[in-house]
């Protein structure tokens, strides 16, 4: 079942696109992390739960994040706002794993230990620490900007950064939040 949300987002890219005759095509970060598992628990655990071995395997991963593809072939982030509405700081993109749900509690307190919120919210923070502002280049650098509701702005008029939400039982969740500036 998908989200309101997604559903009037998705509905909203498609009449950009139509309007501007762009190709509604788009791509969402997928990070492939170092260790040895088949899911990113086991490779987090392998490496030791040690922030500064868990990383991306560039040659795997894909950081593209945008909407669609303009007439010049460029790609483009739509976003659901108007110009002043992003003026604050808005939600971008969500690539970093994250625990919403209740049967991954198990492997994590396995993984983590008793003290498993703490200890992953720690091991969160030192990923960021690590390597936040490579994945946080590498992905903005994809689309030449983001085209709002009432207008197009270039990607050197918006600012982006990392910002840790307390999420769902208190484990953190890593978040890119964009402005225009």
């Amino acid at each position: 079942m998908s989200q309101k949300r997604n559903k009037t987002g998705v509905d909203f890219e498609k009449s950009i696109c139509e309007e501007k005759n762009w190709l509604q095509d788009s791509s969402s970060p997928k990070l492939f992390w170092s260790g040895e598992g088949r899911y990113n628990f086991q490779k987090i655990q392998s490496v030791g739960l040690d922030p500064k071995k868990f990383y991306p395997i560039l040659e795997k991963s894909n950081f593209e994040k945008y909407d669609a593809i303009d007439e010049n072939l460029n790609k483009v982030e739509i976003k659901k706002y108007t110009i002043k509405q992003a003026k604050k700081w808005n939600l971008y993109s969500e690539p970093i794993f994250k625990i919403a749900n209740r049967s991954q509690l198990k492997t994590v307190s396995r993984v983590f230990g008793p003290n498993y919120v703490e200890n992953y919210n720690k091991f969160l923070d030192g990923v960021k620490d690590n390597i936040g502002e490579d994945i946080l280049r590498r992905i903005v650098r994809t689309s030449i900007g983001i085209q709002f509701i009432d207008g197009f702005v270039k990607k050197e008029d918006i600012e982006f950064k990392w910002e840790v939400k307390k999420s769902w039982k208190g484990f953190n969740r890593l978040t890119i939040m964009f402005r225009v500036k």
